[in-house]
């Protein structure tokens, strides 16, 4: 079963000070024995940009080398179309506030049909995606 991630779930699994750290983590371990993750570039920027910020390069770079030699993770890179799309659902939904990565992630659900998100974002429940864990 494939799974999109969001940023918040990635950067759960890394800082052991967050809240959802544990739970992220052992998620993360069951569900690759199952499934997919698919990390979007949109997910992928803002999530090395967050853990460079608040934990710093080298824990980025871990993060990044693990994600992108990982055979449970499928890395996406959009399109001009997805880019697309997902500009004009960023527009459609101005009484939202979602990001414009929330959006691609949105995106990408639904060209794949996938209905769970690895997040802790409330946004994705209110896009009709179940969070995981």
């Amino acid at each position: 079963m494939a799974v999109i991630a969001d940023t918040s779930g990635l950067y759960a699994v890394v800082d052991r000070s967050d809240p959802h750290h544990y739970q992220a983590a052992n998620f993360l371990k069951a569900h690759a024995a199952v499934g997919s993750l698919l990390v979007s570039n949109h997910v992928f920027d803002e999530t090395m940009t967050l853990v460079k910020a608040r934990l710093g390069m080298q824990v980025a770079l871990q993060l990044g080398l693990r994600l992108r030699n990982s055979r449970f993770v499928e890395m996406v890179i959009f399109s001009a179309a997805e880019e697309q799309e997902t500009w004009r659902i960023f527009g459609h939904y101005t009484d939202k506030k979602w990001s414009y990565t929330d959006c691609a992630c949105l995106v990408l659900a639904r060209q794949r049909n996938i209905e769970q998100a690895f997040s802790f974002d409330q946004h994705f429940a209110q896009m009709g995606l179940a969070r995981v864990p």
